[in-house]
């Protein structure tokens, strides 16, 4: 079930559709509405509940991610941040938090939209290496995607953090530091949701985002391979579709849900979807689709609490990432090695258990309040040497 991975430095000429059938031919059928399932769940049903269970507690205590350092070593000095592309809200929005983070320590960011394609990402990390950059911070970014610019930024001697994505190969922690709030998982949150509440027989259309090897390989691993051990009797069908095509994902998604009257789920990869995903079902008439994202926006739980279609999202504190990537980006420039294994621990899964006991509003949003009580912002100035 699981694909290769493929460089997007081609645009895609369309967007595809991939039916991936059950194995074992079961009833594909809900159990029940939404959000009811069986009082006696399956056994695959029941450990994806626990999963999901697990995954929805708070964080209430800060764990500093390292040792303490002076991190005045970055300030008065710039720092690139280069994300997939701008066209993904959410990294526009880490990026402003890695902003303000690094403001404390006097340190300035310089956006650079990679754009998707490897020639701008090449181009971004040239201006980098020109500027002779404090630090350079990518997000979804993996090397081999632009693979003689970052051995140019590391002949630079210029210090890298790379966000969103997994640690890989022998890279010197020197010089190269990963922050990741690992998508893999929080997509396997929410297929473990769908596993759940269908009592393991859901009927699904996943909305899977191609932009890069990374977003590919989080939809492979995290989605598509956790229905294909975890859930027998799933019927899975695949959109593929890149952030330079979304005008036309409504009417793919309505044409699929018309077309094939049993799919009652639909799991979107990230909320940049859910306009088109909320349009698509509305077009359809349907009325009978339950939705799952990844992201978590305001919008998005507030459309949760309204009792619109969608019924689990799963977030991260993308103002703490922003922390966490300044927090790597200042550890680098001040010569202390990145931190190992760094495991981000604000992330949640919210539904119908746990949406209750969240203020859903901008400011409850923006201080992160939704993922606990932990203070990271003071525990990283702490860490950092500021009083």
């Amino acid at each position: 079930m699981t694909k290769s991975l493929r460089a997007l430095g081609v645009a895609v000429a369309a967007a595809s559709i991939i039916i991936l059938a059950g194995c074992s031919g079961g009833d594909a059928g809900t159990p029940g509405a939404a959000g009811e399932p069986a009082a006696e769940l399956s056994a695959e049903a029941q450990t994806a509940r626990d999963m999901v269970d697990a995954a929805s507690v708070s964080i209430d205590e800060f764990e500093a991610p390292g040792p303490a350092f002076d991190a005045s070593a970055i300030a008065g000095k710039t720092v690139y941040y280069i994300p997939a592309t701008l066209q993904v809200p959410v990294l526009k929005v880490i990026g402003e938090h890695l902003t303000d983070a690094l403001s404390n320590v006097d340190a300035t960011i310089q956006v650079c939209d990679g754009k998707a394609n490897p020639a701008d990402i090449s181009s971004c990390v040239a201006q980098a290496i020109g500027a002779d950059a404090g630090a350079v911070v990518t997000a979804g970014i993996t090397p081999e995607f632009a693979p003689t610019a970052f051995a140019d930024l590391a002949a630079a001697g210029i210090p890298w953090v790379q966000g969103l994505t997994a640690p890989a190969g022998d890279a010197d922690p020197s010089q190269v530091a990963y922050v990741t709030e690992n998508q893999v998982l929080l997509q396997s949150w929410s297929t473990n949701w769908v596993i759940a509440d269908s009592d393991a027989k859901a009927n699904v259309l996943v909305i899977k985002l191609t932009d890069t090897p990374a977003t590919t390989m989080w939809a492979d691993m995290g989605i598509l391979a956790t229905y294909e051990k975890g859930c027998a009797d799933c019927v899975v069908e695949v959109i593929e579709i890149n952030s330079g095509q979304l005008d036309r994902l409504q009417s793919l998604i309505s044409s699929t849900l018309v077309a094939n009257p049993d799919i009652t789920y639909i799991q979107a990869q990230f909320d940049q979807f859910l306009p088109a995903v909320t349009q698509g079902i509305q077009s359809s008439a349907r009325d009978d689709v339950t939705v799952a994202s990844v992201d978590g926006f305001l919008s998005t739980l507030q459309d949760m609490e309204a009792g619109g279609n969608i019924a689990s999202a799963v977030a991260y504190n993308k103002a703490a990432l922003g922390w966490y990537l300044a927090d790597a980006a200042a550890r680098l420039a001040a010569g202390q090695p990145a931190v190992q294994n760094l495991d981000f621990p604000f992330r949640r899964a919210f539904n119908e258990s746990n949406l209750g006991n969240l203020t859903l509003t901008p400011e409850a949003e923006a201080s992160g309040e939704w993922f606990g009580d932990a203070d990271y912002q003071a525990g990283f100035l702490e860490l950092w040497g500021i009083k």
